[in-house]
């Protein structure tokens, strides 16, 4: 099962998003399979799959709480560091 909220996230960050205009996109009930096929060509589902296949390629992070590494799709915050979008433990 996947967690929409957070694959909606990175459909904004790859769309060029801010995670302000993303977020708001997502409470406007915005349809993502539009908003991705406009952009990028797929559907949310299709973007989700290939996600999911790229995510084992990117660099190996550690958790900020833990020791834990994780592959995981990250934004920078203004304030420094990063968040992690989809992380998958390794």
């Amino acid at each position: 099962m996947i967690n929409t909220f957070e694959y909606q996230l990175l459909a904004g960050a790859a769309m060029g998003l801010t995670e302000e205009q993303a977020e708001n996109l997502i409470d406007q009930g915005a349809d993502f399979d539009d908003e991705l096929i406009k952009a990028l060509g797929i559907d949310f589902e299709q973007f989700v799959n290939v996600s999911q296949a790229l995510l084992k390629l990117t660099p190996a992070v550690e958790g900020a709480d833990n020791n834990k590494l994780y592959n995981a799709f990250v934004r920078p915050l203004e304030s420094g560091g990063y968040l992690a979008l989809i992380q998958k433990e390794i």
